[in-house]
């Protein structure tokens, strides 16, 4: 007689279905068609459709405009991402330049990634003046409002269309701000997101795709428009010294 204990959980079929396309879009390089993807996992096309149009309205899957293949968003890494452990190898090429802008600027400058709902620090390095930004690391602000955010947003289309779908009302307020970050390839706060505090961002590149922002921050009285535009150049500079811009 079989133990309770090892009985088998109940399946949810709609589930596991989800996931089987979740792998048969990842298993495309170039995107599946539906039809293709219906058929790997032995499904109708109709149930294949809805249940990929409640994975594309998720975020999780998007149509590219050709042929209708569907692709997968960066939501499953940004899932993963919750901790910040998973990030060491970035932060230990990125972690040399925080400290050389750090000494250029005499502010905070930190490193920051794209998580589920907004973004969290996972390196910093702390102004040695004694009015300062303090950002533990782990901590987590929103794309919206912030420099950082918005270069998150500009350079990482699926990040964009995910949280456009998400917070329709912020996006419609920021998104011309979102354009010209992409545009200028960085983004200022002056003062945007809290009174008082001035920020810079641009993006790190890793592998031809944006994966992280550096940013530095600092009081508004020591970080004018155009002093934050000048660490905006210097940081860029570093970057694209180290192969990551």
């Amino acid at each position: 007689m079989m133990e309770s204990g090892s009985v088998r959980p109940h399946r949810v079929q709609s589930v596991a279905r989800a996931f089987s396309l979740l792998e048969a879009v990842s298993a495309a390089p170039d995107g599946a068609r539906l039809s293709d993807a219906a058929e790997s996992v032995g499904l109708s096309r109709s149930t294949a459709h809805n249940l990929l149009a409640t994975l594309e309205s998720l975020g999780y899957v998007t149509q590219r405009s050709y042929a209708g293949r569907y692709v997968l968003t960066e939501r499953l890494t940004e899932l993963v991402r919750g901790s910040v452990g998973s990030d060491d190898a970035l932060r230990e090429l990125v972690h040399p330049l925080l400290g050389k802008l750090a000494t250029i600027s005499a502010e905070t400058c930190y490193l920051a990634v794209p998580a589920l709902r907004d973004y969290v620090y996972i390196d910093t390095v702390e102004s040695p003046q004694l009015l300062k930004l303090a950002v533990p690391i782990g901590g987590h602000d929103p794309f919206f409002g912030t420099a950082i955010g918005h270069v998150l947003l500009a350079f990482r289309p699926a990040t964009a269309q995910r949280l456009a779908h998400e917070q329709p009302d912020e996006w419609t307020r920021w998104k011309d701000t979102v354009a010209e970050v992409h545009k200028l390839g960085y983004a200022l706060d002056l003062e945007d997101y809290q009174p008082g505090l001035c920020c810079a961002a641009v993006p790190v590149h890793q592998n031809g795709r944006v994966v992280a922002a550096l940013g530095v921050s600092g009081p508004a009285s020591r970080l004018p428009e155009e002093r934050l535009r000048e660490l905006s150049a210097t940081a860029s500079r570093l970057l694209t010294e180290a192969g990551m811009a």
